[in-house]
């Protein structure tokens, strides 16, 4: 089957008005219909409560203060408040007074294995901070043959 010699021109209108086709100024709506989303709005965390949580939130994960987000907070009575913050990749809940003084730091999201060897190892290099690593482990090969 032998193509003709002008169909390059026969495409290259096509080509040039296929784009065009994809975009629509009458105002009607697209063909798929659009699901719109919506993120609640949260009022922003008091800084009174939400400081001193991500303060203890760094101590307890041996992370900087700026990997540490506070998200929302919560009166739950008697001066008390729990702050949920974003700890890196993880969620955590501090109980916090309304003076300040933090109670608790808890974790929502269980720690993967790779977090807890982190964990483990920080905790060992912030308690002697002239103590070498340990070596990694090396995983032997097994020769099929």
């Amino acid at each position: 089957m032998r193509l003709p010699t002008n169909i390059l021109s026969r495409i290259a209108p096509l080509a040039v008005l296929i784009p065009l086709a994809a975009c629509s100024t009458t105002g009607q709506p697209p063909l798929v219909p659009m699901i719109p989303t919506f993120a609640p709005v949260r009022p922003p965390v008091n800084s009174a409560l939400a400081d001193p949580c991500i303060s203890a939130a760094a101590t307890k994960y041996f992370l900087s203060e700026s990997n540490i987000k506070a998200v929302d907070s919560e009166a739950i009575g008697g001066g008390v408040n729990q702050v949920r913050l974003k700890v890196d990749l993880r969620d955590s809940m501090c109980t916090v007074t309304d003076k300040g003084k933090v109670r608790s730091i808890v974790d929502t999201m269980p720690k993967s294995a790779d977090q807890i060897a982190a964990d483990e190892a920080a905790a060992r290099k912030a308690a002697d901070p002239n103590a070498a690593a340990p070596a990694p482990v090396k995983k032997s090969k097994k020769n099929s043959g």
